[in-house]
């Protein structure tokens, strides 16, 4: 078959011994740096869900294709598996996927071959990085490098599906569309990736970047395919016991408030104002909202009814989504007492990863409930945590070279103290002051509201105290240590001429990532450069640990620490070496350390 809008692009179904043949014939011909794209098409199991089409551990892989800028392959897996087993085994050139790690888990889980990450690459890492705001989904990338009908053929297949009510599972393999449209893949892939190869290969601005990206992709796909050890009669009681809770806090908003339905916005605002509460938070539409940071100023500021209000609606909120977020995925999609959670490694433009099934990344600062479900992978193992020691705080200290909160951030390191308390000391002249000091949660409510661009009414909300008081605090922080606001300054300034001159402001990490602002919010650059520099802090270090041979005890990454398991007659010696690989010293006038915590029997155990 041959291709309208993309030159002489040609798609083959494997359907034969002699086109079988023609493959091989076909990857043994010279082409531009040696190199072939590899794709897969997957879905689910008769008679299984339709979600189950994307887990290799509940679904089928049915066709793997292959294929260069020209040619593409569709390689039906039940019946010609063995010709793509032959063809692996003697290729030995670059091997580029869209979404490597998707690709890598299926053949891992699902064939004896695997993908050779020493020359694998991946083109939706390299879009992200050269453009961190735009899709990266390959027809949207395609018709917007390669071809603008790039996606005709997937509607042409999606019209054919819903006519024929078939699935991914269940539409058939010589259903020319479906065969086709797999074929195209590669050969879109391996495009994309000639053109990105000028900016992303050696030597190149994204060269940095994207071997590290490269590196931490194969690192989290190896901790995604070991997956994590669950308790699952805690999940199941912890379930019923936060289903039962919410249940009654229904029943009891009905009972005392004329029938009022917690869970429904209109209701709750409604019921609020009653009490005589005033709504000053909305939603993007304009009606009046129940959010959370509503009901935290109601908290703050209510009647005494209002406040048991708001704290129930929010307790309540939290109980449902460790329920249904959490425990329910745990109970129903556990692989043999192991829940296998998705990374997204460049979860969002500044490099930060988030997690999926379940996410993880959303889990309460602090909580053990569900951290509690989390076990060594056997009797032979305790956990072990890692956590960054307030990097972001550390980083922005560093570069504003303010040699007052250098000094002190140096002072509280050597004694043991905490650089929050010992900011507060300097600013509230009191020596006496101790981390529990209600005090101490002002001065991180200043810091990280500058970190991430919140004004002084959002860090007071935070903080949970008035916007007088926070002002106070803030504008004596700025006396004692003005290398921080001077440094917030440049980088505001540096980008808003990048933005005149170039129409967009950005600011570049020590990688050479580029990481650009929308048009109206240059302020959030400041955050985006210290949150995507600790994102690369995070992931060198995750480097640092793979090349110390702990890659098989990750377990998973969750903001800026690290859980893992540890042989339990090994403990001391690997919480030494897993503290070395998480600090980086050289170039920081503050140290990047890390708290490592353990040995524990649960992950939560950390949080008791």
């Amino acid at each position: 078959m041959t291709t309208s809008g993309l030159g002489d692009v040609k798609l083959h179904l494997i359907n034969s011994v002699e086109k079988a043949n023609e493959f091989i014939t076909w990857l043994g011909e010279r082409r531009p740096y040696n190199a072939i794209a590899i794709d897969t098409e997957t879905g689910e199991l008769p008679g299984g869900k339709r979600e189950d089409a994307l887990s290799p551990w509940h679904g089928q892989l049915r066709l793997v294709q292959v294929g260069d800028g020209q040619t593409g392959w569709s390689i039906p897996w039940n019946e010609w598996s063995g010709v793509f087993y032959e063809a692996m085994d003697k290729f030995d050139g670059p091997i580029v996927c869209h979404n490597v790690a998707f690709e890598a888990r299926w053949f891992e889980i699902q064939s004896r071959w695997q993908i050779p990450w020493h020359r694998a690459h991946d083109t939706m890492i390299m879009a992200h990085l050269i453009d961190p705001l735009g899709s990266g989904a390959l027809k949207t990338l395609t018709s917007r490098y390669v071809d603008a009908n790039a996606a005709r053929m997937q509607q042409v297949l999606d019209d054919g599906m819903i006519s024929n009510g078939w699935t991914w599972g269940t539409v058939p393999i010589d259903f020319q569309p479906y065969w086709a449209y797999g074929a195209l893949d590669p050969v879109l892939t391996m495009r994309l990736w000639e053109m990105f190869w000028d900016k992303c290969g050696p030597g190149q601005p994204y060269a940095n970047a994207y071997e590290l990206e490269m590196n931490t992709r194969r690192i989290v796909t190896r901790m995604e395919l070991n997956g994590a050890r669950l308790d699952l009669d805690y999940s199941k009681k912890k379930y019923e016991e936060l289903v039962s809770y919410t249940e009654q806090v229904k029943e009891w908003g009905k009972k005392n408030y004329n029938g009022l339905s917690i869970t429904s916005n209109a209701q709750l605002v409604r019921a609020f104002e009653s009490l005589g509460a005033e709504i000053t938070q909305l939603t993007p539409s304009g009606q009046k909202s129940a959010s959370a940071d509503q009901l935290k100023l109601f908290m703050r500021d209510g009647t005494p009814e209002v406040q048991e209000l708001a704290s129930t609606v929010l307790k309540q909120r939290k109980a449902d989504k460790l329920a249904n977020t959490y425990f329910l995925n745990f109970i129903n999609d556990n692989v043999n007492g192991f829940v296998h959670p998705s990374v997204k490694t460049l979860g969002a433009r500044t490099g930060r990863m988030s997690i999926q099934n379940p996410a993880l990344q959303t889990l309460p600062k602090g909580d053990d409930t569900v951290r509690r479900a989390f076990l060594p992978k056997d009797d032979n193992h305790v956990i072990v945590t890692s956590d960054l020691d307030q990097v972001e705080f550390r980083m922005f200290a560093s570069l504003s070279q303010d040699p007052n909160l250098i000094n002190l951030f140096n002072l509280a390191d050597a004694t043991g103290s905490d650089p929050f308390t010992e900011i507060g000391r300097e600013i509230y002249q009191d020596p006496t002051m101790q981390k529990s000091d209600k005090r101490r949660s002002l001065i991180k409510g200043v810091v990280y509201g500058r970190l991430y661009g919140a004004g002084i009414a959002k860090q007071a909300l935070t903080a949970g105290v008035p916007e007088d008081q926070m002002r106070a605090v803030s504008n004596e922080f700025d006396k004692r240590f003005p290398g921080m606001q001077m440094f917030q300054k440049r980088v505001e300034d540096a980008g808003m001429r990048r933005l005149q001159s170039t129409g967009q402001g950005y600011v570049n990490t020590w990688t050479g990532r580029r990481l650009p602002c929308d048009e109206d919010r240059v302020y959030t650059l400041v955050n985006y450069l210290i949150q995507g520099g600790a994102a690369e802090i995070f992931k060198a270090n995750l480097i640092k640990l793979d090349q110390a041979d702990l890659t098989d005890y990750l377990i998973v990454p969750v903001h800026d620490e690290i859980v893992l398991n540890a042989p339990r007659d090994q403990v001391e010696e690997f919480k030494q070496t897993v503290r070395e690989c998480m600090t980086t010293r050289e170039n920081w006038a503050v140290p990047l350390t890390a708290d490592v915590d353990g040995p524990l029997e649960n992950w939560g155990a950390k949080y008791v």
